[in-house]
């Protein structure tokens, strides 16, 4: 455990493989709580403050390992200034456009884990996709989403915590 948090993907994953239905029900429970959207996402994000603070990214890299990163034409640019590869080779060697419309996204990235993961760092990280920089994202509208957030809860240890701790506030 880091900071009283728990950490251990194993753990994580057992959990909320275990807890799958619920995950689900959970969801249900949110969607309708009386508070505002914005009281929910105000709630939410004074819970999240501490637990991003008090987890170490870079001691998981799960998220580099398993997740789709989708990407737009600006993450491509930045990319191709990051690395010694030019805009079209990026896009040859490391997106995939078919895969990334037939979801109605403009790009994802070819292969897990991802191709600039290098021990748990990121090779290109100022120059890092969006969905990277804001993931795990829990606002604005957290209720819209909360189906998507509770996808990674057995895979981040941030996401985990987030959701754990934001059951017992609601009392679930």
């Amino acid at each position: 455990m880091s900071k009283g948090f728990q950490t251990d993907l194993e753990v994580i994953a057992a959990e909320a493989q275990r807890r799958a239905d619920d995950y689900s029900s959970f969801r249900y429970y949110v969607e309708l709580d009386e508070r505002t959207d914005a009281e929910l996402d105000r709630l939410v994000e004074r819970i999240a403050a501490p637990v991003i603070a008090g987890i170490d990214c870079t001691t998981c890299a799960n998220c580099c390992r398993h997740l789709n990163v989708y990407l737009t034409p600006d993450d491509v640019q930045c990319l191709s200034q990051g690395t010694s590869l030019s805009v079209d080779a990026v896009l040859d060697l490391l997106v995939d456009r078919e895969r990334a419309q037939s979801v109605g996204e403009w790009g994802v990235f070819r292969d897990q884990p991802c191709w600039f993961l290098e021990n748990n760092l990121c090779r290109v990280y100022p120059q890092r996709p969006e969905s990277c920089r804001d993931y795990p994202a829990f606002t604005p509208d957290f209720r819209w989403l909360l189906e998507d957030i509770l996808e990674g809860v057995g895979q981040c240890p941030i996401i985990y915590n987030v959701i754990e701790h934001l059951q017992a506030v609601l009392g679930w």
